[in-house]
C-alpha cells in the first residue's frame, strides 16, 4: 500500500471506517447467499437442509463481528492502525473461508428416492460413504454423472427376489445406509413412476393420521392439480414431512413439513375423546399413527 493511500485511509472517520467495512462485508455476503440459493440449497431446502443454519453463521463473522471490531478499534491518526485492520481484515477472510468451506460441505448434493422416502444427501455424507464403501472393497460411483442437476435426482433399487437377506446383512456390517448407496444409484426417471406410484402415500392414510389437513393447505396454495399428484414421505437434516410429486413430470412440486409428534398427540387425543369410534379403528389409527412416527 502507497503512502496516499496508507493516509487517506487512517484519515477516515470512524463512522466511514465502519461504513466502508460493513458495505463490502454485505457485498460478500450477498454473494454467498445467491451461490446458496441457486446451487448449494435450492428453493425449499434451504430452510430444510441446513442452508438457513449455515447462513447465520457466516452473518455472524461478516455482517457483525467484522464491522463491530472496526468500530471498536478504529481511531484516526492511531499509531499502526493500518496493522490493526490488515489483523481485523484477515481474521474475518479466514473466518469466512472456514464458513464457505463448511458450507460448500453441507451442501445438498442429491435428493435420493430409497426405502420408500425422499432423502436429501449432502457433499459430506457422500465422502462418508466412499470411504465406508471403499473399506468394504466396493466401487462408488459419481453422482453428476448419472444425473448432472443440482441436486441431482436419484434412486436406490429395492431389493430384488432373493436379494433381502443380503440387504440386512449389508445394513447390520457397516455399509452405508439405503439412501447413501452411491454405488447402487440410478438417475430417477420416468421408468420408475409406477414403482412410486406403488408407494405412494394413499389418502385414507393421510386422513387418518392427521396429515390431510396440510397437504390440503399446500395444494390450494401451490395451485397444484389434484389429479396429478401424489404423495410421499421426505427426511432432510432439519425436517421431516411428506412432499407433493408430481405424476406427469415426475418432480417433486412442494414440500411440506411436518410436526409428526405433535401431529400424534393432536390424533391420539382425538382418538381417546371420541365416543363414536369403535376400539377396533381406534387402534388401526394408533397402529398407522406409530408407522407415520416411524418413517
Amino acid at each position: 500500500m502507497s503512502a496516499t493511500t496508507s493516509r487517506r485511509w487512517t484519515s477516515l472517520s470512524k463512522g466511514q471506517a465502519f461504513s466502508i467495512h460493513l458495505m463490502l462485508s454485505i457485498l460478500i455476503f450477498s454473494s454467498l447467499v445467491a451461490v446458496m440459493f441457486l446451487w448449494w440449497f435450492p428453493g425449499e431446502l434451504f430452510f430444510l437442509d441446513g442452508g438457513w443454519q449455515g447462513l447465520k453463521l457466516v452473518a455472524l463473522v461478516d455482517l457483525v463481528l467484522g464491522p463491530a471490531l472496526t468500530l471498536l478499534l478504529y481511531k484516526p491518526g492511531k499509531p499502526k492502525l493500518v496493522m490493526d485492520m490488515s489483523l481485523i481484515a484477515a481474521f474475518q477472510i479466514a473466518a469466512l473461508a472456514y464458513g464457505f468451506y463448511a458450507t460448500h460441505q453441507q451442501r445438498v448434493v442429491a435428493v435420493v428416492y430409497a426405502d420408500r422416502n425422499f432423502t436429501t444427501l449432502s457433499a459430506s455424507a457422500v465422502e462418508n460413504a466412499k470411504i465406508e464403501l471403499h473399506n468394504k472393497n466396493v466401487q462408488a460411483q459419481n453422482i453428476f454423472d448419472l444425473d448432472d442437476r443440482k441436486p441431482a435426482m436419484v434412486l436406490t433399487p429395492e431389493p430384488g427376489p432373493g436379494e433381502f437377506n443380503q440387504y440386512v446383512h449389508e445394513l447390520l456390517n457397516g455399509y452405508p445406509e439405503p439412501h447413501e448407496r452411491i454405488d447402487q444409484f440410478v438417475k430417477r426417471g420416468p421408468e420408475h413412476a409406477k414403482i412410486l406410484s406403488e408407494r405412494a402415500v394413499t389418502r385414507e392414510n393421510l386422513e387418518s393420521i392427521g396429515a390431510d389437513v396440510h397437504i390440503d393447505a399446500a395444494v390450494e396454495k401451490g395451485g397444484f392439480n389434484k389429479e396429478d399428484i401424489e404423495i410421499h414421505h421426505f427426511k432432510a437434516r432439519y425436517a421431516k414431512g411428506l412432499v407433493i410429486f408430481s405424476q406427469s413430470e415426475q418432480s417433486i412440486l412442494d414440500f411440506v413439513p411436518i410436526d409428526w409428534n405433535e401431529l400424534n398427540e393432536q390424533k391420539t387425543a382425538e382418538l381417546e375423546g371420541s365416543d363414536t369410534k369403535s376400539p377396533d379403528i381406534e387402534d388401526e389409527g394408533k397402529a398407522t399413527l406409530a408407522e407415520s412416527d416411524e418413517q
